[in-house]
């Protein structure tokens, strides 16, 4: 059954680093798949409730990245999400800002560091942090033994999203920065089709820039929005309208 299948590897690993990385402390989540074009994963609070009126938390995924990143990234992904998790049951987090220095402290103390960009530089604390992975930390220890035990991921998303910085580029990156870890290579690569005249992956076409500017009208305060190419002529006073595109 691949759905019973692939959701156990799922839990199996949040076991596994529960017991490695938190103690075994950290309640059951109900992880879930789901995509999003901005996020690799999230953690929502009591998002979900049973019919005795029981709570529990959601700890979602986007499988896209599954089939882009190197498991190792996908699984520290869910470690990220697990010290939401952790902050939420046992420290303070802050609503106006999901990613504050307790949650950052405990990220490098299962040796994920934190970074707005995901790269060494980035900001650690803010409303939008991702992280990279610190090579001798526990979290890469801690992966290297769930990976050896013969841990994998079976399905991966054809319809992938379009990433702005390629699995190549992190590790280039990292490497150059002193933090070079070494991933297996991503699923996208390796997959191979059973027939050779489908595409295994299928990413979003490039987004086409939008010809969009302001217009203002040089006799009262109307503004307007158009193509840079328009010609238009304001309601209230009948004069032509300009814009300052480039």
């Amino acid at each position: 059954m691949p759905t019973v299948a692939f959701y156990a590897q799922l839990q199996r690993a949040f076991d596994h680093f529960n017991r490695d990385l938190f103690e075994g402390r950290l309640p059951p989540c109900l992880i879930t798949l789901r995509s999003s074009s901005r996020h690799y994963g999230y953690h929502h609070k009591e998002r979900f409730v049973n019919r005795q009126g029981q709570m529990i938390d959601e700890l979602g995924l986007h499988p896209g990245f599954f089939t882009l990143r190197p498991v190792e990234e996908v699984l520290s992904t869910l470690v990220h999400e697990m010290v939401h998790h952790w902050q939420d049951c046992f420290g303070s987090p802050t609503r106006s800002n999901p990613h504050n220095r307790e949650w950052a402290d405990r990220m490098r103390s299962v040796g994920l560091e934190p970074s707005s960009t995901g790269l060494p530089g980035g900001e650690s604390v803010g409303r939008a942090v991702s992280h990279y992975i610190l090579p001798e930390g526990p979290f890469m220890a801690s992966c290297k033994g769930l990976l050896a035990d013969g841990f994998e991921l079976s399905w991966f998303d054809r319809y992938s999203p379009r990433e702005s910085v390629t699995a190549e580029q992190r590790q280039q990156a990292l490497k150059e920065s002193g933090f070079a870890v070494e991933f297996t290579p991503p699923p996208v690569q390796t997959i191979v089709p059973a027939n050779p005249d489908r595409s295994v992956v299928i990413t979003p076409a490039p987004r086409k820039e939008v010809d969009r500017v302001k217009f203002s009208c040089s006799g009262c305060d109307t503004k307007a929005w158009a193509s840079s190419q328009a010609e238009l002529l304001c309601g209230r006073c009948s004069l032509p309208m300009s814009h300052n595109a480039q």
